[in-house]
Protein backbone atom coordinates (compact mmCIF):
# COMPACT_ATOMS: atom_id res chain seq x y z
CA UNK A 1 0.00 0.00 0.00
CA UNK A 2 2.84 2.36 0.90
CA UNK A 3 4.56 1.62 -2.45
CA UNK A 4 1.37 2.29 -4.40
CA UNK A 5 0.81 5.55 -2.50
CA UNK A 6 4.40 6.62 -3.19
CA UNK A 7 4.05 5.85 -6.91
CA UNK A 8 0.81 7.94 -7.02
CA UNK A 9 2.56 10.80 -5.25
CA UNK A 10 5.46 10.66 -7.71
CA UNK A 11 3.05 10.51 -10.66
CA UNK A 12 1.09 13.50 -9.34
CA UNK A 13 4.33 15.42 -8.84
CA UNK A 14 5.55 14.62 -12.37
CA UNK A 15 2.20 15.67 -13.90
CA UNK A 16 2.32 18.88 -11.90
CA UNK A 17 5.84 19.65 -13.10
CA UNK A 18 4.83 18.96 -16.71
CA UNK A 19 1.81 21.28 -16.40
CA UNK A 20 3.92 24.06 -14.88
CA UNK A 21 6.54 23.72 -17.63
CA UNK A 22 3.84 23.79 -20.33
CA UNK A 23 2.17 26.84 -18.83
CA UNK A 24 5.56 28.59 -18.59
CA UNK A 25 6.31 27.76 -22.23
CA UNK A 26 2.91 29.01 -23.37
CA UNK A 27 3.35 32.25 -21.44
CA UNK A 28 6.84 32.69 -22.87
CA UNK A 29 5.57 32.11 -26.42
CA UNK A 30 2.66 34.54 -25.88
CA UNK A 31 4.98 37.19 -24.45
CA UNK A 32 7.40 36.67 -27.31
CA UNK A 33 4.56 37.05 -29.85
CA UNK A 34 3.34 40.25 -28.21
CA UNK A 35 6.85 41.70 -28.08
CA UNK A 36 7.47 40.69 -31.70
CA UNK A 37 4.14 42.23 -32.75
CA UNK A 38 4.87 45.44 -30.86
CA UNK A 39 8.36 45.60 -32.37
CA UNK A 40 6.95 45.05 -35.87
CA UNK A 41 4.29 47.69 -35.27
CA UNK A 42 6.95 50.10 -34.03
CA UNK A 43 9.12 49.42 -37.09
CA UNK A 44 6.13 49.97 -39.40
CA UNK A 45 5.44 53.26 -37.64
CA UNK A 46 9.07 54.46 -37.76
CA UNK A 47 9.41 53.55 -41.44
CA UNK A 48 6.16 55.34 -42.31
CA UNK A 49 7.11 58.38 -40.22
CA UNK A 50 10.48 58.61 -41.95
CA UNK A 51 8.73 58.53 -45.33
CA UNK A 52 6.14 61.10 -44.29
CA UNK A 53 8.75 63.47 -42.85
CA UNK A 54 10.75 63.26 -46.06
CA UNK A 55 7.65 63.95 -48.14
CA UNK A 56 6.82 67.03 -46.11
CA UNK A 57 10.38 68.25 -45.64
CA UNK A 58 9.99 70.93 -48.29
CA UNK A 59 9.80 74.69 -48.10
CA UNK A 60 6.26 75.89 -47.52
CA UNK A 61 5.04 78.42 -50.03
CA UNK A 62 4.44 81.96 -48.74
CA UNK A 63 0.63 81.64 -48.86
CA UNK A 64 0.69 78.57 -46.60
CA UNK A 65 3.20 80.21 -44.27
CA UNK A 66 0.87 83.19 -43.90
CA UNK A 67 -2.09 80.91 -43.11
CA UNK A 68 -0.08 79.09 -40.45
CA UNK A 69 1.17 82.29 -38.86
CA UNK A 70 -2.38 83.66 -38.68
CA UNK A 71 -3.54 80.43 -37.03
CA UNK A 72 -0.76 80.59 -34.46
CA UNK A 73 -1.69 84.18 -33.69
CA UNK A 74 -5.38 83.28 -33.40
CA UNK A 75 -4.75 80.31 -31.10
CA UNK A 76 -2.31 82.29 -28.93
CA UNK A 77 -1.73 79.27 -26.70
CA UNK A 78 1.54 79.56 -24.78
CA UNK A 79 1.08 76.24 -22.93
CA UNK A 80 2.24 74.35 -26.01
CA UNK A 81 5.92 74.26 -26.81
CA UNK A 82 7.11 73.89 -30.39
CA UNK A 83 7.42 70.14 -29.84
CA UNK A 84 3.83 69.45 -28.84
CA UNK A 85 2.08 72.24 -30.69
CA UNK A 86 1.49 70.04 -33.74
CA UNK A 87 -0.75 66.94 -33.48
CA UNK A 88 1.24 64.90 -36.00
CA UNK A 89 4.17 65.04 -33.55
CA UNK A 90 2.03 64.04 -30.54
CA UNK A 91 0.16 60.91 -31.60
CA UNK A 92 3.10 58.51 -31.28
CA UNK A 93 3.16 55.00 -32.71
CA UNK A 94 0.41 52.42 -33.06
CA UNK A 95 -0.30 50.20 -30.07
CA UNK A 96 -2.91 48.14 -31.98
CA UNK A 97 -3.12 47.85 -35.74
CA UNK A 98 -3.79 45.36 -38.53
CA UNK A 99 -1.87 46.64 -41.57
CA UNK A 100 -3.89 44.36 -43.88
CA UNK A 101 -7.40 45.45 -42.85
CA UNK A 102 -8.00 47.29 -46.13
CA UNK A 103 -5.64 45.23 -48.27
CA UNK A 104 -7.77 42.10 -48.14
CA UNK A 105 -9.62 43.55 -51.13
CA UNK A 106 -7.92 45.05 -54.16
CA UNK A 107 -10.28 48.02 -54.09
CA UNK A 108 -12.59 49.30 -51.36
CA UNK A 109 -15.51 51.61 -51.97
CA UNK A 110 -15.66 52.97 -48.40
CA UNK A 111 -13.57 52.58 -45.27
CA UNK A 112 -15.69 53.58 -42.28
CA UNK A 113 -13.45 55.17 -39.65
CA UNK A 114 -15.22 55.29 -36.29
CA UNK A 115 -14.12 57.60 -33.47
CA UNK A 116 -14.94 55.52 -30.40
CA UNK A 117 -14.16 55.49 -26.68
CA UNK A 118 -12.42 52.41 -25.23
CA UNK A 119 -15.37 51.46 -23.01
CA UNK A 120 -17.91 51.48 -25.88
CA UNK A 121 -17.53 47.81 -26.79
CA UNK A 122 -21.27 47.28 -27.39
CA UNK A 123 -21.45 50.18 -29.85
CA UNK A 124 -18.53 48.79 -31.82
CA UNK A 125 -20.12 45.36 -31.95
CA UNK A 126 -23.45 46.61 -33.26
CA UNK A 127 -21.65 48.49 -36.05
CA UNK A 128 -19.80 45.30 -37.02
CA UNK A 129 -23.12 43.45 -37.13
CA UNK A 130 -25.03 46.06 -39.15
CA UNK A 131 -23.77 48.72 -41.55
CA UNK A 132 -20.15 47.70 -41.01
CA UNK A 133 -20.84 44.17 -42.28
CA UNK A 134 -19.65 44.05 -45.89
CA UNK A 135 -21.76 40.95 -46.63
CA UNK A 136 -24.88 43.13 -46.49
CA UNK A 137 -23.78 45.36 -49.38
CA UNK A 138 -21.99 43.25 -51.98
CA UNK A 139 -20.91 43.87 -54.71
CA UNK A 140 -19.76 47.05 -52.92
CA UNK A 141 -16.76 46.59 -50.66
CA UNK A 142 -16.93 48.19 -47.22
CA UNK A 143 -14.60 47.94 -44.22
CA UNK A 144 -14.73 49.43 -40.74
CA UNK A 145 -11.91 50.55 -38.43
CA UNK A 146 -12.32 51.79 -34.87
CA UNK A 147 -9.94 54.51 -33.65
CA UNK A 148 -8.92 54.51 -29.98
CA UNK A 149 -6.43 56.07 -27.64
CA UNK A 150 -4.88 54.45 -24.57
CA UNK A 151 -6.86 53.70 -21.43
CA UNK A 152 -5.47 53.72 -17.90
CA UNK A 153 -7.97 51.03 -16.86
CA UNK A 154 -5.99 47.76 -16.92
CA UNK A 155 -9.09 45.52 -16.94
CA UNK A 156 -10.48 47.42 -19.91
CA UNK A 157 -7.09 47.29 -21.62
CA UNK A 158 -7.14 43.46 -21.45
CA UNK A 159 -10.65 43.46 -22.91
CA UNK A 160 -9.44 45.70 -25.76
CA UNK A 161 -6.58 43.33 -26.56
CA UNK A 162 -9.04 40.43 -26.67
CA UNK A 163 -11.34 42.48 -28.94
CA UNK A 164 -8.44 43.28 -31.24
CA UNK A 165 -7.32 39.65 -31.38
CA UNK A 166 -10.89 38.64 -32.26
CA UNK A 167 -11.73 41.21 -34.94
CA UNK A 168 -8.45 42.92 -35.97
CA UNK A 169 -10.31 46.15 -36.69
CA UNK A 170 -9.16 48.44 -33.86
CA UNK A 171 -6.44 51.06 -34.34
CA UNK A 172 -5.01 52.37 -31.07
CA UNK A 173 -2.62 55.30 -30.88
CA UNK A 174 -0.11 56.04 -28.15
CA UNK A 175 -2.02 58.92 -26.53
CA UNK A 176 -4.61 59.03 -23.77
CA UNK A 177 -8.18 58.60 -25.02
CA UNK A 178 -9.75 61.82 -23.80
CA UNK A 179 -12.43 64.19 -25.03
CA UNK A 180 -9.86 66.95 -25.49
CA UNK A 181 -7.67 64.61 -27.58
CA UNK A 182 -10.21 63.99 -30.36
CA UNK A 183 -8.15 66.11 -32.77
CA UNK A 184 -5.20 63.78 -32.11
CA UNK A 185 -7.41 60.77 -32.83
CA UNK A 186 -8.53 62.29 -36.12
CA UNK A 187 -4.95 63.04 -37.21
CA UNK A 188 -4.00 59.46 -36.38
CA UNK A 189 -6.89 58.37 -38.61
CA UNK A 190 -5.56 60.49 -41.47
CA UNK A 191 -2.11 58.97 -41.04
CA UNK A 192 -3.45 55.41 -40.83
CA UNK A 193 -5.65 55.78 -43.91
CA UNK A 194 -2.79 57.32 -45.91
CA UNK A 195 -0.48 54.46 -44.93
CA UNK A 196 -2.72 51.41 -45.00
CA UNK A 197 -5.95 52.22 -46.83
CA UNK A 198 -5.04 54.02 -50.05
CA UNK A 199 -7.01 51.41 -52.01
CA UNK A 200 -10.29 52.84 -50.66
CA UNK A 201 -12.11 55.40 -52.76
CA UNK A 202 -13.69 57.18 -49.79
CA UNK A 203 -13.15 57.56 -46.05
CA UNK A 204 -16.34 57.88 -44.00
CA UNK A 205 -15.61 59.31 -40.54
CA UNK A 206 -18.36 58.87 -37.97
CA UNK A 207 -18.85 58.86 -34.21
CA UNK A 208 -19.88 55.59 -32.58
CA UNK A 209 -23.40 56.81 -31.73
CA UNK A 210 -24.26 57.23 -35.43
CA UNK A 211 -26.26 54.86 -37.61
CA UNK A 212 -25.61 54.83 -41.36
CA UNK A 213 -28.13 53.73 -43.96
CA UNK A 214 -25.34 52.21 -46.02
CA UNK A 215 -27.79 51.08 -48.68
CA UNK A 216 -28.85 54.67 -49.26
CA UNK A 217 -25.28 55.95 -49.20
CA UNK A 218 -24.02 53.40 -51.70
CA UNK A 219 -26.96 53.33 -54.10
CA UNK A 220 -27.94 57.00 -54.01
CA UNK A 221 -25.00 59.21 -53.00
CA UNK A 222 -22.07 57.15 -54.26
CA UNK A 223 -22.65 58.07 -57.89
CA UNK A 224 -22.66 61.78 -56.95
CA UNK A 225 -19.37 61.45 -55.05
CA UNK A 226 -17.57 59.29 -57.62
CA UNK A 227 -14.86 60.83 -59.76
CA UNK A 228 -14.23 63.79 -57.46
CA UNK A 229 -10.84 64.61 -55.95
CA UNK A 230 -9.78 66.55 -52.86
CA UNK A 231 -13.42 66.69 -51.81
CA UNK A 232 -15.33 66.63 -48.52
CA UNK A 233 -19.04 65.79 -48.19
CA UNK A 234 -20.64 66.89 -44.93
CA UNK A 235 -23.01 69.26 -43.20
CA UNK A 236 -21.07 72.44 -43.91
CA UNK A 237 -20.76 75.46 -41.66
CA UNK A 238 -19.58 78.36 -43.78
CA UNK A 239 -16.78 80.57 -42.47
CA UNK A 240 -17.77 83.52 -40.32
CA UNK A 241 -21.23 82.07 -39.59
CA UNK A 242 -20.70 79.73 -36.59
CA UNK A 243 -20.29 81.59 -33.27
CA UNK A 244 -17.27 80.85 -31.09
CA UNK A 245 -18.77 79.83 -27.75
CA UNK A 246 -17.18 81.19 -24.57
CA UNK A 247 -19.23 79.08 -22.14
CA UNK A 248 -20.52 75.51 -21.91
CA UNK A 249 -19.29 72.25 -23.41
CA UNK A 250 -17.62 73.90 -26.40
CA UNK A 251 -16.09 76.74 -24.40
CA UNK A 252 -13.12 78.44 -26.05
CA UNK A 253 -10.90 80.46 -23.72
CA UNK A 254 -11.04 84.26 -24.20
CA UNK A 255 -7.42 84.50 -25.37
CA UNK A 256 -8.05 81.98 -28.18
CA UNK A 257 -9.55 83.48 -31.35
CA UNK A 258 -9.76 86.67 -29.31
CA UNK A 259 -10.23 88.83 -32.41
CA UNK A 260 -13.06 86.67 -33.76
CA UNK A 261 -16.70 86.14 -32.81
CA UNK A 262 -17.16 83.41 -35.44
CA UNK A 263 -14.85 80.71 -36.80
CA UNK A 264 -12.90 82.07 -39.79
CA UNK A 265 -12.97 78.75 -41.71
CA UNK A 266 -15.46 76.59 -43.54
CA UNK A 267 -15.76 73.39 -41.52
CA UNK A 268 -17.96 70.31 -41.04
CA UNK A 269 -20.25 68.89 -38.40
CA UNK A 270 -17.92 66.10 -37.41
CA UNK A 271 -20.39 63.34 -36.57
CA UNK A 272 -20.56 62.27 -40.24
CA UNK A 273 -17.94 63.34 -42.80
CA UNK A 274 -17.07 61.68 -46.11
CA UNK A 275 -13.71 62.46 -47.72
CA UNK A 276 -11.94 61.37 -50.87
CA UNK A 277 -8.95 59.25 -49.91
CA UNK A 278 -6.50 61.44 -51.81
CA UNK A 279 -6.91 63.98 -48.98
CA UNK A 280 -5.62 61.67 -46.26
CA UNK A 281 -1.90 62.18 -46.90
CA UNK A 282 -2.08 65.97 -47.37
CA UNK A 283 -4.28 66.38 -44.26
CA UNK A 284 -1.85 64.39 -42.13
CA UNK A 285 1.11 66.32 -43.54
CA UNK A 286 -0.70 69.59 -42.79
CA UNK A 287 -1.00 68.47 -39.15
CA UNK A 288 2.80 68.54 -38.95
CA UNK A 289 2.74 72.33 -39.13
CA UNK A 290 -0.81 73.35 -38.16
CA UNK A 291 -1.04 74.24 -34.45
CA UNK A 292 -3.31 72.14 -32.26
CA UNK A 293 -6.91 73.16 -31.54
CA UNK A 294 -8.95 70.82 -29.33
CA UNK A 295 -12.36 71.21 -31.02
CA UNK A 296 -11.97 68.45 -33.58
CA UNK A 297 -14.70 69.52 -36.00
CA UNK A 298 -12.94 72.85 -36.53
CA UNK A 299 -9.41 71.44 -36.58
CA UNK A 300 -9.87 68.27 -38.67
CA UNK A 301 -12.42 69.55 -41.18
CA UNK A 302 -11.69 73.28 -41.22
CA UNK A 303 -8.16 74.28 -40.30
CA UNK A 304 -6.35 71.35 -41.94
CA UNK A 305 -8.26 71.58 -45.27
CA UNK A 306 -7.60 75.33 -45.21
CA UNK A 307 -3.86 74.69 -44.97
CA UNK A 308 -3.97 71.97 -47.65
CA UNK A 309 -5.80 74.31 -50.03
CA UNK A 310 -7.84 73.48 -53.11
CA UNK A 311 -10.36 71.39 -51.13
CA UNK A 312 -13.97 71.37 -52.39
CA UNK A 313 -16.82 71.01 -49.90
CA UNK A 314 -20.21 69.53 -50.84
CA UNK A 315 -23.00 70.34 -48.42
CA UNK A 316 -24.94 67.25 -47.35
CA UNK A 317 -27.18 69.38 -45.19
CA UNK A 318 -28.38 68.80 -41.65
CA UNK A 319 -31.99 67.54 -41.48
CA UNK A 320 -31.94 66.93 -45.24
CA UNK A 321 -29.26 64.26 -45.75
CA UNK A 322 -28.13 63.67 -42.15
CA UNK A 323 -29.63 64.54 -38.80
CA UNK A 324 -29.09 64.76 -35.06
CA UNK A 325 -32.78 63.88 -34.57
CA UNK A 326 -33.37 60.15 -34.69
CA UNK A 327 -37.16 60.66 -34.73
CA UNK A 328 -36.79 62.56 -38.00
CA UNK A 329 -34.68 59.79 -39.51
CA UNK A 330 -37.09 57.10 -38.33
CA UNK A 331 -40.18 58.88 -39.64
CA UNK A 332 -38.53 59.68 -42.98
CA UNK A 333 -37.36 56.08 -43.43
CA UNK A 334 -40.74 54.58 -42.54
CA UNK A 335 -42.83 56.95 -44.70
CA UNK A 336 -40.57 57.41 -47.73
CA UNK A 337 -38.69 54.13 -47.78
CA UNK A 338 -35.75 54.08 -50.25
CA UNK A 339 -36.56 57.64 -51.31
CA UNK A 340 -35.89 59.08 -47.86
CA UNK A 341 -32.89 61.40 -48.44
CA UNK A 342 -31.46 60.93 -44.92
CA UNK A 343 -28.60 58.44 -44.80
CA UNK A 344 -27.14 59.16 -41.34
CA UNK A 345 -28.42 59.95 -37.86
CA UNK A 346 -27.37 60.12 -34.26
CA UNK A 347 -29.32 57.39 -32.48
CA UNK A 348 -30.06 56.51 -28.88
CA UNK A 349 -28.59 53.16 -27.85
CA UNK A 350 -32.00 51.69 -26.96
CA UNK A 351 -33.46 52.58 -30.38
CA UNK A 352 -30.56 51.49 -32.57
CA UNK A 353 -31.73 47.95 -33.31
CA UNK A 354 -35.27 49.07 -34.12
CA UNK A 355 -34.09 51.69 -36.62
CA UNK A 356 -31.62 49.31 -38.25
CA UNK A 357 -34.30 46.62 -38.63
CA UNK A 358 -36.58 49.18 -40.27
CA UNK A 359 -33.84 50.09 -42.74
CA UNK A 360 -32.92 46.48 -43.49
CA UNK A 361 -36.54 45.38 -43.99
CA UNK A 362 -37.09 48.12 -46.58
CA UNK A 363 -34.05 47.14 -48.61
CA UNK A 364 -34.75 43.42 -48.27
CA UNK A 365 -38.28 43.77 -49.64
CA UNK A 366 -39.20 42.70 -53.16
CA UNK A 367 -40.61 46.17 -53.90
CA UNK A 368 -37.10 47.63 -53.83
CA UNK A 369 -35.31 46.56 -56.99
CA UNK A 370 -32.56 47.71 -59.34
CA UNK A 371 -34.74 50.23 -61.17
CA UNK A 372 -35.19 52.40 -58.07
CA UNK A 373 -31.81 51.86 -56.46
CA UNK A 374 -30.26 54.91 -58.05
CA UNK A 375 -32.57 57.46 -56.52
CA UNK A 376 -31.21 60.84 -55.42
Amino acid sequence: MFGISLRKTRLTFIIGVILIVNIFCLLSISLQNVMTWRYSSSQLYLTAMSRDESIFNTTLNPAVQLKLQNMKNDLNDSKFTNGDMFPAHRIGGYIMIDPDLCRRSDVLDIIVVVHTAPANLARRQRIRDTFGNEANFLPFHVRVAFLLGRTENRTLERMLWFEHATYNDTVMGDFLDDYHNLSLKGVMGYRWASQYCVNSKFVLKIDDDVIINMYKLLYSFYSHMSGKRKSIFCNLWYKNTMPILRTGKWKVEPHVFSKHKTYPYDYCSGFVVIMTTDLMGPMYQAAMTTPFFWIDDVYLFGMLPNVVGGVTYYNYALDKNMTLKENLATECTKTQGPRCPIFASIVNDKNYTSLWNTIKEIYASSSWHVDNKLVT
